[in-house]
């Protein structure tokens, strides 16, 4: 069982599918294990592992990937190295709840 929220494994593949093959963004997004979730008031950080992810560092930043709850913009960014893939979810100036996974995040390409 993933770990992930849909809307979170929705942006893992816009940004990470022209890079890393869409059979390994599924596979580190249905089954990665988790490695940590830490929130820094400002959002969060998710992060997976899984042996077949790079070992080479990759910064998937396009296209611009945004989420939008209410008033509350954040971005997002995914980082590959390791053999890990970190989702960083940022606001944009707001705080960001920590129950912002539980919301009904929707996501702007």
């Amino acid at each position: 069982m993933s770990v992930l929220k849909s809307f979170e494994k929705n942006v893992i593949e816009l940004l990470a599918t022209d890079v890393l093959t869409a059979r390994l963004v599924d596979e580190v997004c249905s089954h990665g294990k988790l490695v940590g979730l830490d929130f820094t008031g400002k959002g969060y950080f998710l992060t997976l592992s899984s042996n077949d992810l790079p070992v080479e560092r990759l910064v998937l930043d396009k296209p611009i990937v945004n989420g939008e709850v209410g008033e509350l913009l954040t971005g997002f960014v995914v980082f590959v190295e390791n053999n890990e893939l970190t989702l960083e979810c940022f606001s944009y100036g707001e705080i960001v709840p920590d129950n912002y996974r539980d919301l009904s995040v929707t996501v702007l390409v």
